[in-house]
């Protein structure tokens, strides 16, 4: 049998499928779609660069904790299947992922030993205070779920991440245009230059965190940052008394291609903002390579609540260490509609009496009543969909900049090159047409 041929995203560096319908291979992680041609100039161009590495990262074998019969001792879910690790002055009554309220007690073979670990700086009490803080104000929240609140049962558990570091260098292409208009009594005229450009860089990033835990919501994990890294401390099993802690279940090479996509994000960002004067910029291709890039396995501090709203599971986050809360609240669509209207009908009144004002002389004007109508209903629209947004501060983090040492940036060559000219002629409406037609409007 041939070996089976597999590549990798340039972009993100995860596996590509072959995509019939477009001809080329798509990333199932960061969704590019990228041609044959442009995956071998991506390796070709790797290759040409000595002392580069590709998007591969280097982590050790975590040691593992255990007591003297070779285990630990903890809670483990019986609904989603969660193990968490705990010691004898722990005592958990629901599982935080999932907020089943039959956990029980489990020995397990061991846990590995993070290479560093972020205490708790918010206790409890702190926590739950944020929380109904969280919870307070939002106009569409039913009102059912307020009287479930189960804000007490709220659990500090030490979630595991890989901290990935890395020295990034490569370029990145773009097409530049410089657009220039004018027009003569017949004829509007528009004038493009096109460009070839070119930057080059590189930049070190320092710890950018990715959870490794597939119980734990990966977007969840990511609205919670920043964590200050720099008061992370050596491995003691003292910091997790009192609180749970997740056995991870990613590997480093698992994480890799979040890393690499927000390293990616954040580098083509850093080339993009060093490129001016263009009235429009596309990205062309890029060559992006790692060096001393590494993973290093921690425990971050984090309060959770998981709760079920007819049958929707909701998670509540809270940073340990800042105090910053994340989360999604249900939406109660029967108010969403009521402050739509009410917001539509307060502008309609405005909006009327404005109408009325200026178009006194003419007497009811259909098309200015239409208009407010129909800017009444935005605005009302809008107003209900600011309250939405506020329902759910979860995110996905795209890139790293959090994370980028400013001052390790160091700018390479610049070149832009012209490429070609086009010139668009398009003539003009002719007077008796323009007369007609303002004629036509009245």
């Amino acid at each position: 049998m041939a070996d089976v041929v597999s590549f990798k995203c340039p972009y993100c560096g995860g596996i590509l499928k072959y995509n019939g319908a477009s001809g080329k291979q798509k990333c199932d992680y960061c969704d590019a779609e990228i041609s044959i041609e442009e995956i071998k100039a991506a390796e070709e161009a790797a290759q040409a660069q000595p002392g580069r590495g590709s998007m591969v990262w280097a982590s050790s074998a975590p040691a593992m904790v255990q007591d003297e019969d070779g285990k630990v001792s903890g809670y483990i879910c019986s609904s989603c299947g969660a193990e968490m690790v705990a010691d004898e002055n722990t005592a958990a009554t629901e599982c935080p992922y999932c907020g089943n309220q039959a956990i029980m007690p489990h020995s397990f073979e061991g846990m590995y030993k993070p290479d560093l670990m972020l205490p708790f700086a918010v206790d409890k009490s702190v926590a739950q205070k944020a929380l109904e803080n969280f919870c307070q104000g939002k106009k569409l929240l039913p009102d059912t779920f307020k009287k479930g609140n189960r804000i007490r049962e709220i659990n500090g558990i030490y979630v595991p991440f890989w901290l990935m570091s890395c020295h990034t260098g490569g370029s990145v292409t773009f097409e530049g245009v410089k657009t220039k208009t004018w027009e003569d009594d017949n004829y509007r005229y528009e004038k493009k230059d096109y460009y070839r450009v070119v930057r080059q860089g590189e930049m070190d990033f320092t710890r950018i965190p990715v959870d490794a835990s597939t119980k734990m919501d990966d977007a969840t994990m990511d609205s919670l940052e920043p964590f200050d890294l720099s008061k992370a401390v050596p491995y003691d099993a003292a910091y997790f008394s009192g609180y749970l802690a997740d056995r991870y279940d990613v590997d480093s090479k698992a994480a890799e291609p979040r890393a690499n996509e927000r390293v990616r994000n954040s580098f083509r960002q850093k080339m993009r903002d060093a490129v001016h004067g263009y009235n429009s910029v596309t990205r062309q291709s890029e060559s992006i390579q790692l060096s001393n890039a590494r993973a290093d396995y921690a425990m971050l501090p984090v309060w959770m609540l998981t709760t079920v709203y007819e049958d929707k599971k909701y998670v509540f986050g809270i940073n340990g260490q800042s105090g910053k809360i994340v989360g999604s609240l249900p939406v109660d669509m029967g108010k969403y509609y009521k402050y739509l209207l009410i917001a539509a009908l307060i502008s309609l009144v405005l909006l009327t009496a404005a109408v009325a004002f200026l178009f006194s002389d003419n007497g009811f004007n259909v098309k200015g009543e239409l208009i407010a109508v129909a800017v009444s209903l935005l605005i009302g629209f809008l107003y209900a969909q600011g309250l939405k947004a506020a329902m759910n501060t979860v995110s996905s983090k795209t890139e790293a900049t959090s994370y980028l040492a400013e001052s390790s940036i160091r700018m390479g060559r610049n070149e832009d090159a012209f490429i070609r000219t086009t010139t668009d002629k398009r003539e003009k409406a002719k007077k008796e047409e323009k007369e007609e037609k303002a004629e036509g409007q009245k």
